[in-house]
């Protein structure tokens, strides 16, 4: 079983987007079993107030068909470190907000979703763009790249 979570500072927007269309990914390759995939926050703030999938996230995969579930926002916490084998985070910010909660990533399990792209960068966080749009596809090209590397090892 590969464990994977994805994380983003709130938890309302890309991480959810990515544990869904992931779960989506996996499930058309019929690889579901091999798989268990969550997403956390690294900011407190969302789970304090009981928060679900921003809007703007619930519309993308709507129209992109891709199925969802409610989803209520959690910090990520350290012993998530120990459980899971892959911790993708969206940015650099993410990352280092990971690694205070959790210390060291002796083990190598921290990463941006879009470092296993030929393409690597920060996925742009659409609370403050906007752009729901330009976050699924960078999304989908991170996901896409992540399964091929995980399935080829």
């Amino acid at each position: 079983m590969i464990k994977v979570l994805f994380v983003c500072l709130g938890n309302i927007c890309r991480s959810p987007m990515s544990e869904f269309v992931f779960k989506q990914m996996v499930k058309e390759r019929e690889l579901s079993s091999q798989f268990e995939i969550a997403s956390a926050a690294t900011d407190g703030y969302n789970e304090m107030c009981h928060a679900g999938i921003h809007h703007g996230t619930r519309h993308m995969l709507t129209t992109m068909h891709v199925p969802f579930e409610e989803h209520y926002s959690r910090r990520i916490c350290s012993n998530d470190y120990a459980y899971f084998d892959y911790i993708l985070g969206m940015d650099d910010s993410n990352i280092e907000d990971i690694q205070s909660i959790i210390g060291l990533d002796t083990e190598h399990k921290i990463h941006r979703l879009l470092d296993f792209t030929d393409n690597p960068r920060n996925i742009k966080d659409p609370w403050y763009t906007g752009n729901f749009e330009e976050t699924y596809w960078d999304i989908i090209e991170g996901c896409d790249a992540f399964l091929k590397k995980v399935i080829d090892q």
